[in-house]
């Protein structure tokens, strides 16, 4: 390892750094977001709406979220730009939001489908109404949000994928939709923003493939003079980049966790390394005063979460002991066994009862040799002795204690074969 650098010889690098002779490595990472966070964002661009299956009746309907267009003229043809939402505009809604019904695609033949969709929905029940509205103001809501998470989805890779998929296609052409009648529809503002995002950023990339091309002439004639060029364009492109990744947090914590979109992106998530002296000082200053940074946060947060888990166990311990002496009476059962506990004289017995069983099961090995003679237990077997459960079990346990042994035929007293 080398020597320790100077001041003066850190201030030289931290201005060289400045002037774009030492270009830094650029380190910042965009966050990877999942795919399902942005299914209600592709169903606005590629089918124009979301989908809400419904039964009425025994009859099968699909309903949708409408578009800026159809609520100009549900507005428009119920009369409610001046007073509040009438019965008539409800109605209207209704219809106007009916995708499918018992398998048929209404907006085929919109038209002529109109007139029966709102007389069905004037003879509902208005218990029924209120109840499908409630629904489908959730759809709405939904297809709403995810026109703000339009711009986030546009800073994607797989957008740009899209991109270049459907690019100088009507979206709302059945050929994108896979739908009938989608055409008439116009184009919703998540379409139209996204469409927006991605032309500003195809002439964004237009204009930097001009620019480094410009670079690269330039340098053949002014030499080393172009790296302070080099390095603002770097300093300048990283800076876009945390600025990209922080609207495109602002944006996903607006939907997903109802956050301001003026608050910043993580509330100080982007630590700021101290760069001079100056700097290096103050942040010390911060540290003796008790100022906490990101980091600090982020451990006070760690560790304020372990201690709820751990009390959070502590107390289902706590639960779980109160059950158990209600449940035994009192007593601490683990396993179906009294941990209560030996007296020193229970223990004292059971040693010794131990070290008897042991003295025993040798003394048998000693006093009967043959029963441990293999033949000897073909020949138990072969007169009976052996047959039962019993005297087999009986037989397994002779090294516990003698008396358990399976006596053996007594002996015959010697005579001569014939009598006299």
């Amino acid at each position: 390892m080398g020597e320790p650098l100077t001041y003066e010889q850190e201030q030289e690098k931290l201005q060289k750094e400045q002037d774009g002779e030492i270009i830094p490595k650029v380190i910042a990472k965009a966050p990877e977001v999942r795919p399902e966070v942005y299914k209600d964002v592709e169903a606005m661009l590629f089918r124009g709406f979301i989908l809400l299956p419904a039964e009425i009746g025994d009859v099968q309907f699909v309903f949708k979220s409408l578009n800026q267009h159809e609520f100009n003229t549900v507005r428009l043809l119920s009369g409610a730009d001046g007073d509040g939402p009438s019965t008539k505009f409800w109605t209207l809604f209704l219809a106007q939001c009916v995708l499918i019904v018992d398998g048929i695609n209404v907006l085929a033949d919109r038209a002529g489908a109109m007139p029966l969709l709102l007389k069905l929905f004037e003879e509902l029940p208005k218990d029924a109404r209120k109840r499908i509205v409630r629904y489908l103001s959730e759809i709405n809501r939904r297809a709403a949000n995810a026109v703000t998470l339009t711009e986030a989805y546009a800073m994607e890779k797989f957008s740009r994928f899209r991109w270049a998929q459907t690019q100088g296609i009507d979206l709302t052409s059945p050929s994108v939709t896979g739908l009938e009648g989608t055409a008439a529809l116009g184009l919703n503002w998540a379409q139209l923003l996204w469409r927006a995002l991605n032309y500003y950023e195809d002439m964004e990339y237009e204009n930097e493939r001009e620019w480094e091309n410009a670079k690269f002439i330039g340098s053949c004639f002014a030499g080393k003079g172009l790296q302070k060029i080099y390095g603002q364009d770097t300093r300048r492109r990283e800076a876009a980049r945390t600025e990209k990744m922080e609207r495109k947090d602002r944006l996903l914590r607006h939907v997903l966790l109802g956050e301001s979109l003026e608050s910043s992106s993580a509330d100080g998530a982007v630590v700021k390394a101290a760069h001079t002296v100056e700097e290096l000082a103050h942040q010390l200053e911060a540290d003796l005063k008790g100022e906490q940074d990101f980091h600090d946060r982020v451990v006070s947060a760690a560790e304020e979460r372990f201690r709820e888990q751990h009390a959070q166990r502590r107390q289902e311990l706590v639960d779980l002991i109160e059950q158990r002496n209600k449940e035994f009476d009192g007593k601490p059962v683990m396993g179906g066994t009294d941990m209560s506990g030996l007296r020193p004289e229970e223990v004292q017995e059971r040693i010794l009862r131990r070290r008897q069983i042991d003295a025993q099961a040798a003394a048998s090995r000693m006093v009967h040799p043959e029963l441990e003679d293999p033949r000897m237990l073909q020949f138990l077997d072969k007169i009976g002795a052996t047959g039962s459960p019993e005297v087999d079990s009986r037989l397994a346990q002779t090294d516990r204690d003698v008396s358990n042994v399976v006596p053996l035929p007594p002996a015959r007293e010697r005579g001569t074969p014939f009598r006299r």
